[in-house]
């Protein structure tokens, strides 16, 4: 696992599975695109959302892994795309701490290489069935409306806690509980098992997604593999910024909204506008609306019966949030 995402269990054989994987269906005979393509997949991340699936479909079924690896590495394709997506709107110079891949290579050829890897994966997700290939369309589509609903809110100081769980419902969370739901699916599992298996990943994404925002104000770049304020640079309001504004006093939400703007970024201002994120107790109602849905997560799952693949579920859940140093 990443050092960021730290089990107990050794899943480097997995790991190895995913990465192999990867690399084989998206090689092309465009030398270019291969380029391109291998250098977005082998930028590193935490594969967290195949992993979930491979383990999901273990828990479920005694037949071989391998029968659902190509759909974890299609959700970990549409992932990657939406990270190129994400990286140009957004006018990112690094993921990963090197340079994005439209920094790289120029924005129009990223922008291929994005619509590129989403074709691979709905390719893949086809192959499993009428049934599977509607929810992993069906999680692509959840992205998009998430990202345009994010991009309608930018700047938006007035922005509420329902309209930003909204959009990482649909960004986030909606993909871990699709990816969930079709191993679940794929391993032959009944409706009721599916639909826990998709409220265990949709309730861990949600959580995993606050994480990501907590850490945008108090993670090092070493650990996240980006550079920190992030969300503050590009004026996306998430739930800590959300809360500071509803409860902080005057002179910090006027701070932080200038460095929203854009009139105050220096390090010194946006050193305050960190503090003051602190200082109204923003980080730390997060983090507790992060753990309210790992609880969820866990309690999904109550019925299901105790068993190691299951038990490192429960640790990946765990660790989404254990990560957050304050």
């Amino acid at each position: 696992m990443s050092e960021v995402l730290k089990i107990s269990v050794d899943l480097s054989g997995k790991l190895d599975l995913i990465n192999k994987r990867l690399a084989e269906v998206l090689k092309t005979d465009n030398e270019r695109l291969n380029e391109m393509s291998s250098y977005t997949i082998s930028s590193g991340g935490k594969r967290l959302r195949p992993l979930i699936i491979l383990l999901v479909y273990e828990l479920n079924t005694t037949k071989p892994v391998e029968n659902v690896l190509d759909l974890s590495v299609a959700y970990e394709i549409m992932h990657s795309a939406s990270l190129i997506h994400d990286d140009i709107i957004d006018e990112s110079e690094e993921r990963r701490g090197v340079p994005s891949l439209h920094k790289k290579y120029g924005l129009e050829d990223a922008i291929v290489t994005g619509d590129y890897l989403f074709s691979v994966a709905y390719r893949i997700g086809a192959s499993y069935g009428t049934d599977v290939s509607i929810v992993v369309a069906k999680a692509a589509q959840k992205l998009a409306e998430g990202q345009i609903e994010e991009s309608m809110n930018l700047g938006n100081f007035d922005i509420t806690e329902d309209t930003y769980f909204n959009i990482i419902t649909n960004k986030t969370a909606y993909f871990f509980g699709a990816g969930a739901k079709t191993a679940a699916m794929v391993a032959g599992s009944s409706q009721q098992d599916q639909d826990n298996m998709f409220t265990f990943a949709f309730n861990v994404g949600m959580a995993f997604q606050i994480a990501d925002d907590i850490l945008d104000i108090v993670g090092k770049e070493e650990n996240t593999g980006k550079p920190p304020f992030t969300d503050i640079k590009h004026s996306a309001l998430t739930l800590p910024m959300i809360y500071a504004l509803n409860h902080g006093d005057e002179a910090g939400k006027k701070l932080l909204k200038s460095v929203l703007k854009g009139k105050n970024v220096d390090q010194e201002s946006i050193k305050k506008a960190k503090q003051f994120l602190i200082d109204s107790g923003s980080v730390d109602y997060s983090l507790e609306k992060a753990k309210d849905f790992i609880d969820k997560a866990i309690e999904s799952e109550k019925t299901a019966k105790i068993s190691p693949n299951l038990q490192t579920l429960f640790e990946i859940a765990y660790s989404v949030i254990s990560r957050i140093r304050i």
